[in-house]
């Protein structure tokens, strides 16, 4: 028997359906953990002198911001490269995937913030040859210059650059890294401010959909390639509505944007950096930025000093070791936030590293194919693009950070639009790329810690290096 509901009573149920959601949403919403106040920011009661470049630095701050500056030193825990995995021994599709790039040499687990310049001067990927641009998220320094002096700066050598930004030194404990002014107004670090000139143009007309807090963490925390003709860092999009794997793709093929060419196949690569910004706000936004959370509401913990004063730790961390966010926030919603994130990472991993497998191994393919003369012309073409597009979609999900927790809906995208283009690889020609397939061609001689040449930061003796990059490893692995 069919009973019809009256008007009254349909919107009855509507109204309490929406307030069922609503609270829903609310548990759910960013909130102020039990017993600890909001951080209040304090605009500064003087403003220190800047430096040569126009920059106040962190440690000029530190006495009217203790608490921030002293959080920020403990980033100096996260020592790098002790403890860190070198992930070209853990996934050596990599090595063949990246081929001719800096990555297939060195790619190991990222260290504090406070090591940039560090960490960029001392890896292995990074050559005499290597220019400014690679500082462009180590330092507010070189964009101070660039404003002063013109995209220029960009194209200038990196190493003479850090020995200016040492004065004349080469010890880059003297140098602003990572600083205040890469997220905050320079005169007061109250106010947060995008550092960056072409992610501004990147948010687009729609950047306002998205929290300061998140946009200043976004502009070091995405992809980007070098544009060819100013050198200036240049991200792949024209509006953060936009901001996803696919149409990232679309606009390196629409602007014609090589970050390398693959010399045994002669296709055209791409090298995807750390993409979190678009996991978890790009197109429609993830879970968490739907609900309203920003990175700062995960990954950087309120605390509070002796006086009882709350305040925002500027030490970055997982969510996961915030036991106070964990019991107060996530897990009003979530049974074990901790099980949950480990399960995303565990399909990240198999996901992951089958289809990079298999695409290092479709490349393998195609270069016996080349080398035998037994493609060319439209079909060798369209091979070689897939080889673009599958290493790109690949690597979208290997490059961010989060190992699929921010995004595992996105991740499984990425990879079955990889499986898509390795499978029409595959039927042009003619053999079947698989994981298991996939000969490594990692080196283990080949993939640690490089220090330079030794009249660059070499901070160890050359005598027990344990790799230099020289002539004949540029030749064979070739350069950035």
């Amino acid at each position: 028997m069919k009973h019809k509901l009256t008007k009254k009573a349909v919107t009855c149920i509507c109204v309490l359906a929406i307030g069922v959601v609503s609270v829903g949403v609310y548990a759910c919403a960013p909130k102020a953990n039990t017993g600890v106040p909001t951080p209040v920011g304090q605009s500064p009661e003087y403003v220190p002198e800047a430096n040569q470049y126009g920059v106040v630095e962190a440690k000029d701050w530190a006495d009217q911001y203790p608490d921030q500056y002293a959080s920020f030193l403990k980033n100096n825990e996260n020592t790098w490269p002790e403890g860190k995995a070198n992930k070209n021994e853990l996934y050596p599709e990599m090595v063949t995937l990246g081929k001719g790039y800096g990555y297939a040499k060195f790619f190991s687990e990222p260290g504090g913030h406070t090591s940039a310049l560090y960490t960029v001067t001392h890896n292995g990927r990074i050559t005499e040859q290597s220019k400014t641009q690679c500082l462009a998220c180590k330092t507010p320094n070189v964009h101070y210059q660039v404003a002063a002096e013109g995209n220029d700066v960009w194209k200038t050598n990196l190493y003479e650059q850090v020995d200016e930004y040492t004065d004349g030194t080469k010890d880059v404990s003297k140098g602003e890294g990572i600083s205040c002014a890469n997220c905050h107004e320079n005169n007061d670090p109250s106010q947060l401010s995008v550092l960056r000139a072409d992610w501004k143009r990147a948010m687009g007309e729609n950047a306002d959909k998205v929290p300061e807090s998140a946009q200043v963490c976004g502009q070091c925390h995405c992809d980007y390639s070098m544009d060819a003709q100013t050198g200036e860092p240049t991200s792949p999009y024209d509006d953060v509505t936009k901001m996803t794997p696919d149409d990232a793709l679309q606009w390196y093929d629409e602007h014609n944007y090589v970050d390398w060419t693959y010399k045994s196949t002669g296709a055209k690569m791409l090298a995807v950096r750390h993409s979190e910004f678009e996991y978890n706000y790009g197109g429609e936004g993830n879970h968490m930025a739907k609900l309203g959370y920003t990175c700062s509401d995960c990954h950087m913990a309120v605390e509070t000093n002796d006086q009882g004063e709350a305040y925002t730790s500027h030490f970055w961390g997982s969510p996961l070791d915030n036991e106070e966010l964990l019991e107060n926030d996530c897990n009003t919603c979530h049974k074990d936030l901790k099980a949950e994130v480990q399960a995303k990472h565990d399909e990240w991993q198999e996901k992951t590293h089958e289809v990079g497998q298999r695409a290092a191994c479709y490349v393998q393919n195609l270069e016996k194919a080349v080398a035998a003369g037994t493609i060319s012309g439209e079909q060798l073409e369209r091979a070689q693009y897939i080889q673009r597009a599958a290493a790109f979609y690949w690597n979208s999900s290997y490059a961010e950070n989060s190992k699929g927790a921010h995004n595992i809906d996105l991740v499984r995208h990425v990879v079955d639009q990889a499986n898509t283009l390795l499978d029409e690889g595959d039927q042009i020609l003619g053999v079947e790329s698989t994981a298991e397939g996939f000969v490594s061609e990692y080196d283990p001689s080949v993939g640690t810690l490089d220090y330079g040449s030794d009249h660059y930061y070499n901070q160890q003796d050359p005598e027990t290096a344990t790799q230099d990059y020289g002539t004949e490893a540029a030749e064979k692995y070739g350069n950035q």
